[in-house]
């Protein structure tokens, strides 16, 4: 058993040739910055792996006066691609790679690429739309996180008011469903007093820290 777990913990804190090619590729990271990043995650992460909790604990740290499980349970999923509870450093930098990436929707804007995460972070059936069942959740998320108290949390700004909000002003080809195109449309969030706010609040403060 112990050697069991001990190939565990090894083969979760080395990183092979193969595993280096192959996030390269997915990433357009090089060689040397894919294994300096790894370097950096086994500082903070000497076994090689977040935990659920680890990953609850630093979202703590980020807003610790809101209530961050809603969003933390998404993020997690996000990064946790093979579903075995745990984040290692391959999970880790192909959703992390994104803050810096050059991807066509992103148009290499800091706010963009942000939303774009957002998006996959909520897009639960991967089918490329939120569909307002994936709204909901999204915006009850940053409403935890901004801080918003739960009486405020009513008539236009009741998370199923605020949906049908979203889908009216943004859901260009009213197919009751964003795309990922409409959804990360920065000049929408901009020029909203509604709800731009709340999710700007929550991306000054995820920046800034």
């Amino acid at each position: 058993m112990g050697s069991r777990k001990s190939k565990l913990i090894s083969s979760s804190t080395e990183l092979t040739t193969k595993q280096v090619a192959e996030i390269c590729r997915q990433t357009n990271l090089v060689d040397t910055e894919v294994r300096r990043r790894h370097s950096d995650f086994l500082k903070q992460y000497p076994d090689g792996l977040i935990t659920r909790e680890q990953l609850y604990e630093s979202l703590n740290e980020v807003w610790p006066e809101c209530h961050i499980d809603k969003f933390a349970s998404y993020l997690f999923a996000t990064f946790d691609r093979d579903r075995n509870g745990t984040i290692d450093f391959v999970e880790f930098i192909n959703v992390t790679h994104k803050l810096d990436s050059n991807d066509i929707y992103e148009h290499n804007d800091n706010g963009q690429i942000f939303f774009g995460l957002l998006f996959d972070m909520f897009d639960r059936n991967h089918n490329g739309y939120l569909e307002k069942n994936e709204l909901k959740p999204l915006i009850e998320s940053i409403y935890d996180l901004s801080g918003l108290p739960e009486d405020e949390r009513r008539g236009k700004y009741s998370s199923h008011a605020q949906v049908q909000y979203l889908l009216k002003k943004f859901d260009k080809n009213e197919d009751k469903r964003l795309s990922k195109r409409e959804f990360i449309d920065q000049e929408n969030w901009i020029n909203d007093e509604r709800l731009g706010r709340f999710f700007f609040s929550y991306y000054h403060d995820m920046n800034n820290q």
